[in-house]
């Protein structure tokens, strides 16, 4: 029997870290952030797909997605602490929900774009000549299109 999982959140404590596993394949590893009525759960994502990979690494801290996977559930106590359980998804899919803003390169103009003039109105209706030079201004009409 496999399970899986759908949560929707937003990426928290960091950016997505790319890694190395033992074997030499690169997987993705971040917090998720998942907001369950007035309480939030963390879950720890793990994304191996190589397009899944490119979609997570152009996120940052608080950007918002949805991931598709198979979950799992494990429980721990910590010293001297109360038993909690670890959440964490292998994710198949990954989707951005909010498309991170580009970064735009402030360049100077050139002095040539400074210096050169407005561009030019088309002149008013009739008079106009066609591609094959013919004039026409035999063309006024009332059509409003």
């Amino acid at each position: 029997m496999t399970v899986s999982a759908l949560i929707q959140g937003s990426i928290a404590f960091g950016a997505p870290q790319q890694r190395t596993s033992r074997n030499g394949n690169s997987f993705v590893t971040f917090n998720m952030k998942v907001a369950n009525g007035t309480e939030s759960a963390i879950w720890r994502v793990f994304v191996f797909s190589e397009s899944a990979q490119a979609e997570v690494l152009r996120l940052g801290e608080g950007d918002g997605l949805a991931c598709q996977g198979t979950p799992k559930f494990e429980l721990y106590q910590p010293e001297g602490g109360a038993a909690r359980v670890s959440l964490s998804l292998t994710a198949d899919h990954v989707l951005a929900l909010r498309q991170p803003p580009r970064e735009r390169k402030k360049k100077d103009a050139p002095a040539s774009m400074a210096a050169s003039p407005p561009p030019q109105r088309a002149p008013e209706r009739g008079g106009f000549k066609s591609r094959c030079g013919a004039a026409t201004a035999g063309l006024d009409d009332e059509i409003p299109f």
